[in-house]
């Protein structure tokens, strides 16, 4: 029997392995059909949580369209139970067309980091794709993470909507079970605005009510260049002086570096994407929020596996003015502003990546 197969939990590792019973009713078929999950902790200040997890054949057939009326999608989530243990901090992901999604805390609730895989028909059966995210650990006691799976909507010209009442849980994370290691946390040299209290949720003021752009009828090289022409076009003609949500693609390979692009446009970040390629070319992606973050610091060993990684897209805010001289830059694809603040854009590199644009 694999392991794949087995019901086992392992203390000294933190793993949790299961298989998922798929019945006749398809009424859950964003749940894996095999999962792993294991986590590691750096002293008392760093868990690491990393899911494997797979869909088989009968699974896909059951979400994989192409039909632009009917992008249904599976997502998983990462869910801290208590609201001030646990903050996001990096996450990656080899799931195709992914977007990670951060809920911040509240004083009832605990942080959510919701991975939406986009890209529905790139998924390959029986294939193994990882979720990892790094969290900072506030607390001196033991804290503890619900992975879990539910599945979306794309609505065609809008947002990307949950199904109510298919979100089920995997398996509970515990930071006390975490395999311990040898690294300390002075070892990753991170900076000082990782763990200050006073620095986790600075670039958001006030709780975010408006939904994720759903791109749901760019489905051909022809409609993502049309589309990307029209956000050109709203943007160069938005009224100057007004404070927007955005998203910027950059070009393939693109020399960036946000900090600098921060400090030149005035920009407020939410979120940093990149790709991180392996040598058979296979896709991570990569995202976290603070641009001084040495991200490779928090990726241990996984960046080794890599032979090229570049910034992919930003999320935030800034003025309208700043991001048109912004639009001229020659690294720039696209950049998207919301659109009356009901969808927010979240960049198209992965369907640049799709057409091969």
């Amino acid at each position: 029997m694999s392991k794949w197969e087995k019901i086992v939990a392992i203390s000294a590792a933190a793993m949790v392995f299961g298989t998922t019973a798929y019945a006749e009713s398809v009424s859950n078929w964003d749940l894996p059909s095999k999962t792993a999950v294991e986590s590691v902790k750096i002293e008392n200040k760093i868990l690491m949580t990393t899911s494997k997890l797979q869909w088989n054949a009968d699974q896909l057939k059951l979400f994989q369209d192409h039909d632009v009326n009917r992008q249904f999608f599976p997502a998983l989530l990462y869910k801290v139970n208590q609201f001030d243990d646990l903050r996001s901090k990096l996450m990656f992901t080899n799931a195709p067309g992914a977007k990670f999604t951060r809920k911040l805390a509240t004083d009832a609730d605990g942080e959510e980091i919701k991975l939406s895989i986009l890209n529905i028909n790139e998924l390959n059966k029986d294939k193994t794709y990882e979720f990892y995210t790094a969290w900072l650990h506030t607390v001196e006691g033991d804290s503890q993470v619900s992975f879990r799976s539910l599945q979306r909507y794309a609505q065609p010209n809008g947002t990307l909507n949950d199904l109510v009442k298919t979100d089920d849980e995997i398996a509970t994370i515990k930071f006390k079970d975490a395999e311990e290691t040898d690294k300390k946390y002075r070892d990753y040299y991170l900076p000082n605005s990782f763990d200050n209290p006073f620095q986790q949720y600075t670039w958001q003021d006030e709780a975010n009510t408006a939904k994720e752009k759903s791109y749901a009828l760019i489905n051909s090289k022809d409609k993502l260049e049309s589309y990307k022409l029209g956000a050109a076009r709203n943007l160069k003609f938005a009224t100057g002086g007004n404070k927007v949500k955005f998203a910027i693609t950059f070009k393939n390979n693109a020399m960036i570096r946000p900090d600098e692009l921060v400090k030149t446009y005035n920009l407020t970040l939410s979120q940093i994407y990149a790709a991180g390629i392996k040598e058979n070319e296979e896709e991570y992606t990569v995202s976290w929020y603070d641009t001084g973050l040495e991200v490779m610091t928090l990726m241990r060993p996984k960046q080794t596996e890599f032979v090229k990684f570049y910034f992919t897209e930003l999320e935030g805010t800034a003025y309208v003015e700043d991001l048109q001289k912004m639009s001229k830059e020659p690294y720039v694809d696209v950049i998207e502003i919301e659109s009356n603040g009901k969808q927010v854009p979240t960049g198209v590199h992965w369907l640049n990546k799709l057409y091969g644009n």
